[in-house]
């Protein structure tokens, strides 16, 4: 059976129940292992999609005559 794709909403959640479970639970390696993977993968989807959604602002921002290029920053950015 396929796997269902996530939406970005799901792979945060399931991201926070990955570090929690590995936060609060004796895990063996093999399932340390497993979960770590898992977590890069959503990882990798999650950046990806805030990637798109960027790109998908800024072609907003310049059709509506609003554009400025300014790149995003994080709070860490900031500081």
């Amino acid at each position: 059976m396929a796997k269902k794709k996530l939406t970005f909403e799901q792979s945060m959640e399931r991201l926070e129940e990955i570090v929690e479970t590995l936060e609060q639970e004796e895990v063996s390696l093999d399932e340390a292992v497993a979960f770590y993977k898992e977590g890069l993968a959503l990882s990798a989807f999650c950046k990806e999609k805030l990637a798109v959604a960027e790109g998908d602002i800024l072609l907003l921002r310049k059709e509506a005559g609003l554009w400025q290029e300014e790149s995003f920053q994080t709070e860490e950015q900031e500081l």
